[in-house]
């Protein structure tokens, strides 16, 4: 029996409807109205007046508005891999966890991987190791930064509903220094609220994992400005990383001397929500030799010698 399709998807997301804020020239809003218009995407634009009538709980400065689009939802990562794990099995997968990699090699055109557990050999091999990836191929001396991010969960004040999905969506905010915060709605464990980027550099093995007033102080202030009603006491906080590229730019390609190894850095951290069509894609380039889509804009040549970068992240 084939499982309702919108019950399927209420299991593995909340489609709640996105808020996107900032100055109506700024590069959010601009860069949001292009993609809807190229993709053919049903969106209004709210005006701060608008904003406050419809979401009270959101705060906008006179000169901001707001891009708002009911279809997105927010995707629980537990459950979808959890779903994504269960169809690979049934289609033969097998899974092994906890097997660090020591070292992997290339032996006539076949890939031998040792974990600290055993060796595999296989025709293919895709190494979707995240902030994991630099050490992997040392050699290629990819220029991927690891940033150490913080998030926080709040409990709101006032009428509950006001934050559950069906009232408030989730937003991503650009403020005028050009700061990104994001934050969804209560699904249960409180309101998630989080600075994008900014984050100190570090290493997978390395990295902070205590939160300090220091990470806490810049989303308290935005709170205070945009979202009163949910600066509070954090009821919880977690530590992930970002791997960041020079360009914000993934990386999807074969390995320049190995073709039959594919590298990825993406989903690790934000990268997660494109996990379903980037494993499609690189599906494609292991069965078919190459994607359907236009990928060149994360190929590894890009980094060669002679390139020079400026990040558009905010510092």
């Amino acid at each position: 029996m084939v499982k309702d399709p919108n019950r399927i998807r209420k299991e593995l997301d909340e489609p709640d409807g996105a808020l996107l804020f900032g100055l109506p020239d700024g590069p959010l809003i601009t860069g949001c109205l292009a993609s809807s218009r190229d993709y053919d995407l049903p969106y209004e634009i709210l005006s701060r007046q608008e904003v406050v009538d419809r979401f009270p709980i959101f705060q906008p400065d006179d000169i901001e508005v707001a891009f708002h689009e009911k279809r997105p939802g927010i995707p629980f990562p537990e459950e979808c891999i959890r779903a994504q794990t269960s169809i690979a099995e049934k289609h033969g997968a097998t899974l092994n966890f906890n097997e660090p990699i020591t070292r992997w090699d290339v032996k006539n055109n076949h890939v031998e991987v040792r974990t600290t557990k055993e060796t595999y050999s296989s025709d293919f091999a895709v190494f979707s190791t995240g902030a994991w990836l630099p050490s992997i191929v040392p050699e290629l001396r990819l220029p991927l930064q690891i940033e150490r991010q913080t998030v926080f969960w709040f409990n709101p004040q006032g009428n509950q509903g006001l934050y559950a999905p069906d009232n408030m969506p989730a937003f991503d905010w650009q403020t005028k220094d050009e700061r990104f915060y994001y934050g969804t709605p209560n699904v249960g464990s409180g309101v998630k609220v989080a600075l994008h980027h900014g984050g100190e550099s570090t290493s997978p093995d390395k990295i902070r994992r205590e939160i300090t007033e220091a990470d806490e102080m810049p989303v308290r202030q935005f709170l205070k400005q945009h979202v009163p009603t949910v600066d509070g006491t954090p009821v919880s906080s977690r530590t992930c990383m970002y791997t960041n590229t020079p360009d914000d730019n993934f990386i999807i390609d074969s390995h320049p001397s190995h073709p039959n190894v594919v590298l990825v850095s993406a989903c690790c951290g934000h990268g997660f929500k494109f996990s379903s069509a980037i494993g499609e894609v690189v599906q494609q380039m292991v069965i078919n030799g190459k994607a359907k889509l236009d990928i060149s804009q994360f190929e590894v040549s890009r980094f060669g010698s002679g390139k020079s970068f400026e990040t558009s992240k905010p510092t």
